[in-house]
């Protein structure tokens, strides 16, 4: 089964190495257009290319924590996301809509960065609004959705920091429960 992962940079691992990433461990031909950095709007710019050229029979999308950072707006986010999630459907590939793992907000604002991010202030609860819409239209589109919000604390009682790099991206820890969390999900789904 081919598979094309489309996100930013959770998805294409910043700040692990070659072969740490999430998406490096999922079973089948996968594809990783994860780049560091891109919002919901770059991913929608090159969905085109990324996605419907590759011809896959599935599409992980998953983003929107780069957009509402930068002070975007949670309206935006989900216009983008659901443009990308039709455009798929519309194209015979099946959709996985992915919710992304929460930050570590103690260690996120303890980076001098952060500061210089006006949607900070605000990105819990809208990272949780995020996620509450991306689950309420898998399940109206009778999507499976890979939930990393909802499922990854599961894995992290000796300490949630433990599996960051900076309170934003996952580290080497933190990409290993992320493969455990998806080649549950993607293998049932292959199952079906």
């Amino acid at each position: 089964m081919k598979t094309v992962f489309l996100g930013d940079s959770i998805t294409e691992g910043y700040g692990v190495s070659r072969g740490e990433c999430w998406v490096d461990a999922m079973p089948g031909q996968n594809i990783n257009r994860g780049i560091s950095g891109d919002t919901t709007a770059g991913m929608r710019r090159r969905f085109a290319a990324h996605v419907l050229r590759e011809r896959p029979d599935r599409v992980v999308v998953m983003g929107g924590i780069n957009d509402l950072s930068e002070g975007g707006s949670l309206e935006n986010v989900k216009e983008n996301l659901y443009c990308m999630y039709e455009q798929a459907r519309e194209s015979g590939i099946v959709l996985i809509p992915a919710v992304c793992v929460m930050p570590d907000y103690d260690e996120l604002l303890e980076n001098d960065w952060a500061a210089f991010y006006p949607g900070i202030a605000h990105l819990k609860e809208n990272l949780e609004a995020l996620a509450q819409w991306i689950r309420y239209y898998a399940q109206e589109h009778h999507c499976i959705c890979l939930d990393f919000a909802q499922k990854f604390p599961n894995y992290t009682s000796d300490g949630y920091c433990r599996y960051f790099s900076d309170g934003v991206h996952p580290n080497a820890r933190g990409h290993a429960i992320m493969a455990e969390i998806a080649r549950q999900v993607l293998m049932a789904d292959s199952d079906t």
